[in-house]
């Protein structure tokens, strides 16, 4: 039994008619009664009754009709199937990620990826936490390593967290506190500090605010900043200094000493998507975060 052969049928029962049943497939008459006789002779069953005023099914016919509909759809939604799961491969999966936050996380995260998808590509996109929310939301992005949770909570962004970061205190290396061991908060209370933009970074400067108000003090918050490469630069030319996540010790910091806090504040990390745009490949990834 052929494919080719229900679909005949199927053509045929729906019209109860040759001649239109071949029409609609293209296909000449006597071949198409050929291949209805086949069926008929495998089967061992007459399906249908020929006579002058056209062609009706018999019992056999009908009963076999819906099964020869549920056959070929099946076909069909695996034809779908596996051309969807072609189109998965060919498509790129655009990860976006703060460097200096999720610069081993985020190749990490890839490379596990590779290995289960090894004929999908893999594109990362440094960017801030307000350019990956944007580019989530207009669809360029596919999931994003966006840091703490403001800027996913504001954008309607699906978010799961995925760690967390201590925060360690950045100063210039000729700081009275430069060659503590560990660093009382309140000790900074006199400093100016420097702080990350709200506008890239939500809720970023907040935190740092926070928790100084834990310690007894407020702030006195000389400028923020657009990229933490700059506020090391700024804290190095004895600016200020900074409270920064502890992963941003990776970057090139003369001048700089990093100095682990008594009690460093804690911040979540998150991974974030836009759950409105349906994508396999995404939640692949996802389930390897």
């Amino acid at each position: 039994m052929e494919l080719r052969q229900l679909r005949y049928f199927v053509a045929v029962a729906e019209a109860l008619n040759f001649t239109r049943a071949s029409q609609t497939l293209r296909v000449a008459q006597p071949a198409l009664s050929r291949q209805i006789r086949q069926l008929e002779d495998e089967l061992g069953v007459k399906l249908l009754e020929r006579g002058g005023r056209g062609v009706c099914l018999t019992e056999p016919g009908r009963a076999f009709l819906a099964e020869a509909r549920a056959v070929l759809d099946k076909t069909e939604l695996a034809k779908r199937v596996a051309q969807n799961s072609n189109k998965l491969h060919e498509q790129p999966l655009n990860v976006g990620y703060v460097w200096g936050l999720f610069h081993t996380m985020a190749p990490a995260a890839v490379a596990r990826f590779r290995q289960q998808h090894p004929h999908s590509a893999v594109h990362l996109f440094d960017l801030t936490a307000t350019q990956q929310a944007e580019a989530l939301k207009e669809g360029r992005l596919d999931v994003g390593f966006i840091g703490f949770a403001d800027e996913a909570n504001s954008a309607n962004l699906e978010k799961r967290g995925i760690g967390t970061c201590r925060f360690i205190a950045a100063l210039p290396r000729n700081h009275r506190a430069a060659r503590k061991h560990r660093i009382a908060l309140q000790d900074l209370a006199n400093d100016f500090f420097l702080v990350i933009s709200e506008t890239n970074y939500p809720g970023a400067a907040r935190f740092v605010s926070e928790a100084c108000a834990r310690a007894g003090f407020r702030p006195r918050v000389l400028q923020s900043v657009e990229r933490g490469h700059t506020i090391l630069s700024l804290v190095a030319g004895n600016c200020g200094v900074a409270l920064l996540p502890e992963p941003l010790r990776a970057l090139p910091h003369p001048g700089v000493v990093f100095g682990a806090l008594a009690e460093p504040p804690t911040g979540e990390l998150f991974v974030a998507w836009d759950a409105s745009r349906p994508s396999p490949l995404r939640d692949a990834f996802l389930a390897l975060v």
